[in-house]
């Protein structure tokens, strides 16, 4: 079995993917939205962090996160979330999917894929990168035309804070917005 090594920096800023079990679309409907919404507040509350940059797609979604000083453990943060938004989702009649034996044996529920990505991020450019990545990934999934129409995003906070225009990355605008953002 691999032996995956996380970067953990203190008060490091970190990119993460987290994916439902099976790709099933299970933030299709806002309860489960508000679900969500509550399990990261809650976990907040208990291990501060920031979260810089989100989108949320129905099967997935990417966060940018700033742990405080003198902390790098945002896995147990991450594991928390999935917990308490399982349990939630759960008790409200959520349902999971196919579960192994395996998957049993360990506690895994059918909600999320076991493991997540996550990305230390590096510098400014590798900032900039990240965030244009998520704002970007629901235009890219083609839940949306453009990262204005997909209203789960931050970026529309970006937008009130004068960090994007409005049409940044709208099709419509293509000639005058320059390159695609991001990487793929």
């Amino acid at each position: 079995m691999p032996q995956y090594r996380r970067w953990r920096v203190e008060g490091g800023m970190y990119f993460l993917t987290v994916v439902t079990h099976e790709r099933r679309r299970v933030f299709a409907a806002e309860w489960t939205r508000q679900l969500l919404r509550e399990a990261i507040s809650k976990v907040r509350a208990i291990r501060p962090f920031e979260v810089t940059a989100m989108a949320l797609m129905p099967d997935h979604f990417h966060m940018l996160w700033q742990l405080p000083d003198g902390d790098d453990d945002f896995s147990t943060r991450l594991g928390s979330i999935k917990y308490a938004f399982t349990r939630a989702y759960l008790a409200a009649g959520g349902e999971e999917g196919a579960t192994s034996v395996g998957r049993t044996r360990h506690r895994n529920r059918g909600v999320w894929q076991k493991r997540f990505h996550e990305h230390r991020i590096r510098d400014d450019q590798d900032f900039t990168r990240h965030v244009e990545y998520i704002h970007y990934n629901p235009v890219k999934h083609e839940y949306a035309d453009s990262p204005a129409k997909w209203p789960w995003s931050s970026f529309h906070r970006y937008v009130k804070l004068g960090l994007y225009g409005e049409q940044w990355c709208d099709p419509e605008n293509a000639a005058e917005l320059g390159p695609e953002p991001g990487f793929e």
